[in-house]
């Protein structure tokens, strides 16, 4: 089972199939050191956004096999304009990279939406991580090609109670796991699936299978705008 968003442990072997996506400068080396089937995720969240971009740039370019994440807004940090104009770097170099971005959104929605809406014909690939999203805005977000990534979080939100439409957008499942402890991690992820084929009528199979393609899309291939 893919993981589309977990996070690194402190301490804890790592050899999960799960995209790892990081969002301090200060997890970044651990993150390169991970081995397969380990998807690299270098993202950054907070005060030091335009601080880092040069580094940030300079690590994707040495590291053909990392992606971006988590990048975004919130509004809860305070200063969005900041980064808004951060995510706007991040967004043109990982479309001239042809890496794939893993979105951060907090109380932002329709902040996000519009800038993403303005670069339509120029974004890379995106994963909408955490999702929980109006159905309108999702559907909104579906149209620019981004992949919906559905934690645990989805069943106390809104869009749960559209069921198996759920299916007819891009999606992926994710843990956001923050834990060291494996067995419990492996507990979360299985749960996550079981409880999106009960709320989507989809079997845990073609959840899977799903995921296994988001997979590969997220690691080398955009899709088709």
């Amino acid at each position: 089972m893919f993981d589309a968003h977990r996070h690194l442990p402190s301490s804890a072997p790592i050899h999960t199939n799960a995209l790892y996506a990081t969002s301090t400068q200060g997890e970044w080396q651990h993150l390169l050191s991970l081995p397969v089937p380990c998807l690299k995720g270098i993202g950054v969240l907070g005060k030091e956004l335009l601080p880092v971009f040069p580094l940030l740039e300079e690590l994707l370019v040495e590291h053909a096999d990392v992606q971006i994440a988590e990048v975004g807004l919130d509004k809860r940090m305070g200063n969005r304009e900041e980064q808004q104009t951060f995510l706007i770097e991040v967004l043109a170099l990982a479309f001239k990279l042809k890496r794939s971005v893993s979105l951060h959104c907090v109380q932002s929605d329709g902040m996000l939406l519009s800038l993403l809406e303005s670069r339509r014909s120029h974004l890379p690939q995106l994963l909408w991580h955490g999702c929980t999203l109006s159905w309108e805005s999702a559907k909104r977000a579906a149209d620019l090609g981004i992949i919906l990534s559905f934690g645990p979080s989805l069943f106390g939100a809104g869009l749960a109670r559209r069921g198996k439409e759920l299916l007819a957008l891009p999606y992926a499942l994710e843990t956001d796991f923050t834990g060291a402890d494996e067995h419990q991690y492996t507990a979360v992820l299985t749960q996550q699936y079981r409880n999106f084929a009960l709320l989507t009528g989809a079997s845990e199979q073609a959840l899977i299978r799903n995921n296994d393609e988001i997979r590969t899309i997220l690691a080398h291939h955009p899709l088709a705008r």
